[in-house]
Parts: C-alpha cells; structure tokens; sequence
C-alpha cells in the first residue's frame, strides 16, 4: 500500500506543477479548507468563502456558481453551489452531502482536478425542463410543497448573495456555528 501512496503523491504533484501560480493558490486554500471545515453539506458557505476570500486576500477573482447538480437517478436537480477560476470548478460540498443517507457523496474536487474520488454528479446553471416538471409536480403535492418552497427561495436569496461582497461577508459572519469569515479565514491563511 505504501506504493500507492507514492503514487498518489507523485499523481498530485505531477498535477500541481501544470496550474498558474494563482491556480496553486486557489488549490492551497480549497485544500485546507476542506481539511478545517467538516461540515457536511456546506456548499454555499464553502463556495462563497473562496469567493470572498481568494478575492480580498490573495487578489484572485474566481465566481462562486449558484446553479443545480444532478445524480443521474431522477429528475431532481438540487441547488448548489461550486467555485470556478480559469475555466475549473473547485467544489468542496459534494463530497460531503448535507443528507448522506439521501444523497451519494460526490467528489472533492479543486481546480478541476479530482482530489477523492466520488459519484459522478452532473453540473448545471440553470434547471432542465425534466428538472423543472419535477420542481412543478412537488410543488403540487402539499405534503411537500412547504419543503420545495423554501428551497427555490433559498436558492434565489443564494444566487443573490453570491453576486454581492457585502451580502457574502454577512452570510459568512452569520455563521449558526461560530465559525465566521474571520474564525476561518486565520485557519485557512
């Protein structure tokens, strides 16, 4: 197994030497973010904190992507969001799921490149019309209208926030868990 390991290393190496300086940096603080922050399902935070962070405290300006994923399984495409720099998607939150007895934990991946493998989601700006009969039908059912609601209206007040610094930075410091933009940032460098 120590071969394996070797070749690991060697394999993220061999990657890491291909990215632009700023793409390593994108990498390094992706990287120790995930390690630090455990939270499962925490795709907005993770995603709006590289946005905010690798904007304010390296100078890279990347997007964090508010948009839809999909397992491949049905025609519900969840809301999610994932970071994007140069053309590659950081997306911390898909391996882990905020419900992984629910949901297939998907892959950790930084900068375009697989870090852990995982199932294999599928990523979309906008939600399919298969997406959306099914966001139609869910909300004609009242056993889970209430739930659909309050999902779509997390999604628009998500995808609002993402375009806005200062909505960001009150999203972060609002942290029901005490780990603010400040708290993580000093872990993350």
């Amino acid at each position: 197994m120590m071969g394996e390991a070797k070749k690991r290393k060697a394999q993220a190496a061999a990657w890491r030497s291909t990215l632009s300086v700023d793409e390593q940096k994108v990498a390094n603080v992706a990287q120790r973010l995930w390690s630090i922050f455990p939270a499962q399902g925490a795709c907005y935070r993770t995603s709006l904190f590289l946005k905010y962070h690798l904007s304010k405290a390296h100078g890279i300006d990347g997007q964090a992507v508010v948009g839809f994923v999909n397992d491949g399984t049905d025609d519900l495409y969840s809301s999610h969001a994932w970071f994007e720099f140069n053309g590659s998607k950081t997306d911390l939150g898909l391996s882990r799921p905020l419900h992984p007895d629910l949901q297939k934990a998907g892959p950790l991946l930084i900068q375009g490149h697989v870090v852990r493998s995982g199932w294999p989601w599928s990523y979309h700006a906008t939600r399919p019309p298969a997406g959306l009969a099914a966001v139609r039908n869910m909300l004609a059912h009242p056993e889970t209208a209430a739930h659909m609601e309050a999902m779509e209206e997390l999604h628009l007040t998500m995808k609002a926030t993402a375009r806005s610094d200062d909505l960001i930075r009150a999203y972060l410091d609002n942290a029901p868990d005490s780990l603010t933009y400040d708290v993580v940032a000093q872990q993350v460098g």
